[in-house]
């Protein structure tokens, strides 16, 4: 049995799982697009709220993210909503808000998912410990082989990339496929080797 998957992102994870930069999901925060999160160790809301996270507004971590200058590296959240509440919340303990950090910085994995469909963008596969790559490659070559087993190598080089673009095709929730190009240098050192010039 496997472990279960993770609920949470931080935003470091998110930047390399979208090749974006961290200012540039802060900003979808800023705009509404994705909600931001943060753990609250020890913290209590006006009315005696409490909870283990909290929602924050984006502007507030944006120090954190700055594109040029230096970042600053910690800021104190005062006010956030917490999971049972429809409104932001004051947070009365500590006095001077929690302290939080870059790494602090949380996405939900169902506000991951439900991002990710609205704007059309290919979930990553991941393909050993901790590395995580835009297309299933390790599936790629698998089922290369497979074919090659099955039907044996085809004549021109162009028909097994056309081939491979539409098994990447089948397979996408969003209609991406990597670009010929890259099927090409993937299938390049096998293909020299079995069909040389």
């Amino acid at each position: 049995m496997g472990f279960p998957p993770r609920d949470f992102y931080s935003v470091g994870d998110l930047s390399v799982r979208w090749e974006v930069a961290p200012l540039q999901i802060i900003e979808w925060a800023m705009n509404g697009r994705i909600e931001l999160i943060v753990a609250l160790p020890h913290a209590e809301f006006e009315g005696g709220e409490e909870a283990d996270y909290a929602a924050i507004r984006a502007g507030h971590a944006r120090p954190l993210f700055r594109s040029y200058g230096d970042a600053e590296r910690h800021v104190f959240i005062r006010r956030a909503r917490p999971p049972s509440c429809s409104k932001m919340l004051a947070i009365v303990s500590p006095p001077d808000g929690v302290k939080i950090m870059a790494a602090d910085v949380l996405v939900a994995t169902a506000e991951v998912e439900r991002f990710e469909d609205e704007n059309g963008l290919v979930r990553r596969v991941v393909s050993g410990p901790g590395a995580q790559t835009r297309y299933d490659w390790d599936g790629f070559y698998c089922e290369i082989i497979c074919r090659m087993h099955d039907k044996g190598l085809p004549e021109k080089q162009k028909e097994l990339i056309d081939d491979m673009v539409e098994w990447f095709l089948d397979r996408s929730v969003n209609g991406d496929a990597p670009d010929p190009s890259t099927i090409r240098k993937k299938i390049r050192g096998f293909w020299g080797r079995l069909r040389p010039e």
